[in-house]
């Protein structure tokens, strides 16, 4: 059964009046379309940054093994470096009197790691027992009788 839709005098004299003008709804269709010409732009913008912020991620999952990789060996060599800076011959007052360094390896190393020794740059092993755990050249104290 179909019902008949009525419209009133007074409804009829309204229709027209809130009817958009032709132009006007060209202009928002065009500046809609236009929006999403725009929205898909920026959404391959961002898939793109997306894939470069992956790929430095990746990047840095695999330096970060590798650093954890050096601070384990860093670790061991400060240990035997530690017993080794204590029983080794060329080792005063916690500086090493074997290995002079340059200018630019005492700089490199760092200077909470070296101490000046008039014109001769020593490293601090007290400071940086690693240096003792890496060193080919350890000589042990004589032991006191």
């Amino acid at each position: 059964m179909t019902r008949a839709v009525s419209i009133s005098l007074e409804e009829k004299r309204i229709l027209p009046l809130i009817e958009p003008e032709h132009d006007v709804a060209e202009e928002t269709a065009k500046r809609l379309t236009g929006l999403e010409e725009r929205l898909e732009r920026i959404s391959l913008d961002i898939k793109t940054l997306q894939d470069l912020v992956e790929g430095y991620s990746a990047s840095l999952s695999l330096y970060e093994a590798r650093v954890s990789g050096l601070e384990a060996f860093q670790r061991a060599a400060a240990m035997i470096g530690s017993w080794k800076s204590q029983t080794c011959i060329y080792s005063e007052n916690g500086v090493c009197k074997l290995w002079r360094l340059s200018r630019e390896a005492a700089k490199q190393l760092g200077e909470e790691y070296v101490t000046q020794d008039g014109q001769v740059y020593r490293v601090v092993v007290s400071k940086a027992p690693w240096f003792c755990g890496l060193c080919p050249l350890y000589r042990a104290k004589e032991a006191k009788r």
